[in-house]
């Protein structure tokens, strides 16, 4: 599909994939408009406003990028705060622009997800929850719009070199082997997902075939994560002991 000339809007288009992505759309020749958190304020507080200058102000072309992970016990987790950016704001916006892109009978969205949707891994759930929520959405909606030239676009990458898999996650990463993919590589497989508007992206290998086997013989998957726990448990006392200790020192 040809985007010059097309209107965006970006969620997440100021972090670490985004920043290349939304450089690459406006090469092309797209109008992007990115949601700015330091300027526009957060975007659950600021969910109906958004929703409302989307449905008057209906882009061509919807992203929905904006997300962000909690390695940590689940008991530990704000549920409601990972679930809310994660699914909620993206099927939000998704609801925003469909009145307007079902009268052109033209418009395109694209799910940011993630490979532990497929393959959940432990500590993880709200994240896991919340991606696997969003493809469900995603997929469920793809298949209504069956009828329509609207396309919609799922993209599940595994562990990107960002923010996002820092600290505590970044230990745990090393320690379990996680294969990194760099933004801009994963920036260009979203930009020709756009282009070719293609249902669904995984990437990665091995993967995309551990999530075939998830889905198929999800004991397999059991065994060999318990690895990936008892790493994640040794992280995560070594953090809390850290920042005991940083209390102390103050």
């Amino acid at each position: 599909m040809p985007l010059k000339g097309k209107t965006v809007y970006i969620t997440g288009g100021t972090g670490g994939i985004g920043s290349p992505l939304v450089e690459m759309l406006r090469q092309a020749g797209a109008a992007v408009t990115a949601h700015d958190l330091t300027k526009e304020g957060d975007l659950v507080a600021g969910l109906d406003k958004i929703c409302a200058q989307l449905q008057a102000n209906t882009p061509d072309i919807l992203i929905n990028m904006a997300g962000y992970n909690v390695l940590d016990y689940c008991e530990n987790q704000d549920l409601k705060a990972v679930v809310d950016l994660n699914m909620m704001v993206p099927m939000r916006l998704t609801q925003a622009v469909l009145t307007k892109m079902k009268a052109r009978n033209s418009g395109q969205i694209i799910n940011m997800g993630s490979m532990t949707a497929l393959i959940p891994l432990p500590h993880l759930t709200g994240y896991v929850a919340s991606k696997a929520g969003l493809k469900g959405f995603n997929d469920s909606l793809r298949r209504e719009l069956g009828g329509t030239q609207i396309k919609l676009t799922y993209i599940s990458p595994r562990a990107v070199r960002t923010g996002m898999n820092s600290g505590v996650k970044a230990r745990v990463n090393e320690l379990t082997k996680v294969k990194y993919d760099e933004p801009n590589t994963v920036a260009k497989r979203i930009f020709r997902a756009i282009v070719k508007a293609e249902a669904e992206v995984r990437i990665g290998w091995p993967e995309r075939l551990f999530a075939i086997i998830n889905a198929n013989w999800p004991f397999i998957i059991d065994s060999g994560l318990q690895k990936n726990r008892r790493i994640g448990e040794e992280a995560l006392k070594a953090e809390k002991e850290n920042q005991k200790q940083g209390r102390t020192a103050a």
